[in-house]
């Protein structure tokens, strides 16, 4: 028997037939869980059946699934299965560029960066000549932002700045960064309105 695990925001997400939602009201074992450990832990209870969690997300939740799989591994967990949807960052916003979206600058993800660092979108800055600041999310961190963008296009410079200093350094993440090398390969991947892209997923 399989069953499947994702987090909450996705089982309305519509597939290319049906949904996790709909599949569940047909009878389907869709169960909600708040971490892929959790996921673990039904696997451990019900050793007899494949519990598959769906991983979804850019870096800032990629990292959780990969500590998954590593402690699944460590543990003998054998019943428990990634299927992973996760993505990066970089080669989207890359090929919005190339496929002519006219753009002066990014104001690039706090969270995702707390995991990356910012050193993630300096072959952008280099490559289009495009400013990249790594924003919070309040208000305030929006607007200053903008601020540092434009006062980068004035001044005719391409550099990547952070402004959520508070949270995100330059290297960022060392830690999580190791879960997703030793768990993870990058791969080319279909991407709803822009086609393949090379090395996203």
């Amino acid at each position: 028997m399989l069953l499947s695990q994702t987090f909450g925001d996705l089982i309305r997400v519509p597939g290319s037939s049906s949904s996790l939602e709909k599949e569940k009201a047909k009878g389907a074992d869709v169960r909600i869980v708040y971490s892929p450990l959790m996921a673990i832990e039904i696997a451990k209870q019900n050793p007899d059946m494949k519990i598959i969690f769906l991983g979804i997300g850019f870096e800032t939740t990629s990292p959780t699934s990969a500590a998954a799989i590593v402690n699944a591994y460590n543990e003998k967990v054998n019943n428990f299965l990634l299927f992973s949807s996760h993505k990066i960052m970089p080669p989207a916003m890359a090929a919005l560029i190339d496929e002519g979206v006219k753009i002066n600058g990014y104001i690039c993800p706090g969270h995702v960066s707390t995991i990356t660092g910012s050193h993630i979108y300096e072959p952008i800055a280099a490559k289009y000549n495009l400013g990249c600041v790594v924003a919070g999310f309040e208000p305030t961190d929006i607007l200053q932002s903008i601020y540092m963008l434009v006062k980068q296009f004035e001044e005719g410079i391409a550099k990547v700045e952070i402004q959520y200093s508070r949270v995100v350094k330059p290297e960022g993440n060392i830690k999580a960064q190791k879960f997703l090398e030793e768990v993870f390969c990058l791969r080319d991947e279909w991407w709803r309105g822009l086609g393949t892209i090379p090395k996203v997923a």
